[in-house]
């Protein structure tokens, strides 16, 4: 196995080193344009790179463990260390103590109180429960940290239509910030999709739209564009601790967009990026994908990118700065090290860039950071997402081996 190397559904290129470096960088101009502040970075931090190297505490799953997993998407650690993961293949949520026992498993498959299908994010909301996000039909449940119940908000538009969720942020004051997307037939062969990112209050209410992408569709002559695709997915928007939410949405651009609370448009945040190439296997295994999910609309066309997508995902980090993921974290890093964040100030100033120094994959595992700066690292996390995406048929090698268990790798930064 690879160890200078990690990955998350997202993550960024390593500026090498800090004695490569020979100067301070600036710390990113404000400029106006139309209206709009811009706060436009080079591709090289203020502060350099801090390097976190990490030691093993204990593992589960795996060949030889007895615990298994089936996609573990998320990771949330409660007040008292207790360790909860998302397993969105088999929709329930394993529960390990600090030392790494198992202590239960919340929640199943279901349309009852408490269960979900597939869901995609776990979070704990401000009154210690956890909160299932269940993409379709988009909802969350509330279940508390022994299991029980504790009801669902399921958000609605008001123009109606169906409603996914990809992502949802509990509030201080009780409202959710909410990354969704509506569907809404046009005629036979058409549809409207609108990608949004808003806050919606406990009952279900929108309340403020932030910001939203457009699409329409038109099935009877498909044809996917992927490097027109802007849109705001999985891991793609975060909310700061005062309020504010920060989005990516342009594909091919390495630009953040700032919202204050009330919904205004207050900065976009822009750093000098390089576009990362995809090599020809990467390039058929997103081929392969595309040409899987699109093969139940008669006459699909569609054409690949040959680069991956700017900005992998955002993050609001326990120190109050934003760590972004972009298409190089976890590719062609430096010797021992497994991926490497971009740090932003809240404001959206380039002050470091920080590695993680641990064994792994970086093209196939992701890195989870807990509050205290403690990890957990979820090995063959890529592979096991392209197989759900595409049903299996994502490597296009009918004799490729099949891949290992997935292990759970609970992770503390050395002294």
């Amino acid at each position: 196995m690879k160890t200078n190397l990690c990955g998350q559904w997202a993550q960024m290129y390593l500026v090498v080193a800090l004695l490569l470096m020979t100067g301070t960088a600036p710390a990113g101009e404000e400029v106006v344009r139309d209206g709009v502040l811009h706060i436009t970075n080079e591709s090289s931090p203020t502060g350099g790179t801090e390097i976190i190297t990490f030691e093993e505490v204990w593992r589960v799953g795996g060949e030889d463990g007895e615990d298994f997993f089936g996609l573990v998407t998320q990771v949330v650690v409660g007040d008292d260390g207790s360790i909860f993961l998302l397993d969105t293949r088999l929709s329930e949520v394993p529960v390990y103590a600090p030392d790494g026992e198992r202590l239960d498993t919340l929640s199943r498959e279901g349309e009852g109180p408490g269960e979900t299908r597939m869901p995609t994010n776990l979070v704990l909301m401000p009154d210690g429960n956890l909160g299932l996000v269940q993409r379709f039909p988009g909802k969350l449940t509330l279940i508390d940290q022994q299991g029980t119940p504790k009801g669902e908000v399921e958000p609605k538009l008001a123009e109606g239509g169906f409603m996914a969720l990809f992502d949802c942020f509990p509030r201080a004051d009780g409202q959710l910030t909410v990354v969704g997307q509506s569907f809404k037939q046009n005629g036979t062969t058409g549809r409207t999709d609108i990608n949004f990112v808003s806050n919606f209050s406990s009952e279900g209410t929108e309340t403020v739209r932030y910001t939203e992408v457009v699409k329409e569709m038109d099935f009877s002559n498909f044809y996917f564009k992927e490097d027109e695709q802007n849109e705001i997915t999985f891991r793609k928007a975060t909310v700061g601790t005062d309020g504010r939410v920060y989005v990516s949405k342009s594909r091919n651009s390495y630009e953040i967009h700032v919202y204050r609370p009330d919904g205004k448009l207050e900065r976009i945040i822009e750093r000098e990026y390089e576009h990362r190439v995809r090599t020809d296997e990467q390039y058929q295994r997103v081929y392969n994908v595309a040409e899987a999910q699109l093969s139940r609309v008669p006459g699909a066309r569609f054409d690949i990118s040959k680069t991956e997508p700017d900005i992998s995902s955002l993050r609001m980090a326990a120190d109050g700065n934003l760590w972004v993921t972009s298409s190089h974290s976890g590719f062609e890093e430096p010797e021992g090290v497994l991926v490497t964040y971009d740090v932003f100030d809240p404001d959206g100033h380039f002050i470091k860039q920080v590695a993680a120094s641990c064994e792994g994959d970086g093209e196939n595992d992701n890195l989870f950071w807990s509050p205290d700066g403690s990890a957990v690292l979820v090995t063959g996390f890529a592979e096991a997402l392209r197989s759900l995406q595409s049903a299996g048929a994502a490597s296009g090698d009918d004799g490729e081996e099949e891949s290992e268990p997935m292990e759970v790798i609970y992770l503390r930064p050395m002294e």
